[in-house]
């Protein structure tokens, strides 16, 4: 795990005004994992909010502005061989795409951060960075870095966090064949990790739902575990009542953030009647503790 980083700090939010270039973000589409290519945002789109979240998109930069403060990230200036292009992203999110044209890029790229308060960044196990508050408070993160070449091949990546408010990421272009390139990778910077959370009542007790937002769905696995607390934290207090919240509930939502079961339903529901039982224990019964 790498050293924290304090971030700098803004004044404000950076305002929307140039969209998306045809080039990148047509590269950026073809490359791109699924889940990610379809977050994108409508091209007319100047920002977009998920519950108190607001992410906006500058030619240069992206900023994410929540009731915990503000997060933005600033793109290099392009050099050889590499554009950088600010995408905004559905659910309060936005990325910067790096579309590298040729190993005359290089393979670091370089982000300042800049936050609207003391913050600090760190990388977790599963590659993705988290931004915490002065207090320890969540504050958003970048999610697990992916690079793909035009063929689709994964490219091995990673992000390093320094401390001179910058958030590097690497890409491994060593292996990749003249004909592969472009090359795409990108920084997605969020702070909501789910949507709506809505419960419902029954005979039995209340059942919790909710669903991982486009972003938060990135934030799974055990190599996530250093952040699961954020996980709990958001959906007990977007409960109607957060004070029915307990470690079953808590339990239950830890084993889905682990990966089980994997299912093509994409909602976590969380049964209030249900025994505390730890979360790895869960796995026979599909997250339905008994």
């Amino acid at each position: 795990m790498a050293a924290g980083l304090a971030l700098a700090t803004i004044p404000g939010v950076a305002i929307a005004d140039d969209g998306p270039t045809d080039r990148a973000l047509s590269t950026f589409r073809e490359v791109a994992p699924d889940h990610v290519a379809n977050a994108v945002a409508p091209e007319a789109a100047l920002s977009t909010s998920l519950d108190d979240t607001t992410a906006t998109v500058s030619e240069e930069a992206i900023t994410i502005k929540s009731d915990a403060g503000t997060v933005s990230l600033v793109a290099p200036q392009e050099t050889e061989g590499v554009e950088y292009q600010p995408v905004l992203m559905d659910g309060g999110s936005a990325l910067i795409a790096i579309v590298i044209d040729s190993p005359a890029a290089g393979d670091v790229f370089e982000f300042k951060t800049l936050a609207s308060d003391e913050s600090q960044a760190k990388v977790l196990e599963d590659g993705s960075v988290l931004f915490t508050g002065s207090d320890g408070s969540f504050k958003g993160g970048l999610a697990t870095p992916w690079a793909r070449d035009s063929k689709g091949n994964d490219i091995p990546t990673r992000f390093e966090v320094t401390d001179a408010n910058t958030i590097r990421q690497h890409v491994d272009l060593a292996n990749v064949a003249s004909d592969a390139y472009p090359v795409v990778a990108d920084p997605w910077l969020g702070a909501e990790l789910y949507g709506r959370v809505y419960v419902t009542n029954t005979s039995q007790g209340f059942i919790v739902t909710t669903r991982p937002s486009g972003w938060g769905a990135g934030y799974q696995g055990v190599g996530n575990i250093g952040m699961w607390w954020a996980h709990a934290d958001e959906v007990k207090n977007k409960m109607p009542t957060p004070g029915n919240w307990s470690l079953s509930l808590q339990e239950q939502l830890y084993c889905h953030i682990a990966g089980w079961p994997v299912s093509a339903n994409p909602d976590y529901d969380l049964e209030s009647w249900k025994p505390q039982i730890p979360w790895q224990d869960q796995a026979g019964s599909k997250c339905q503790s008994y």
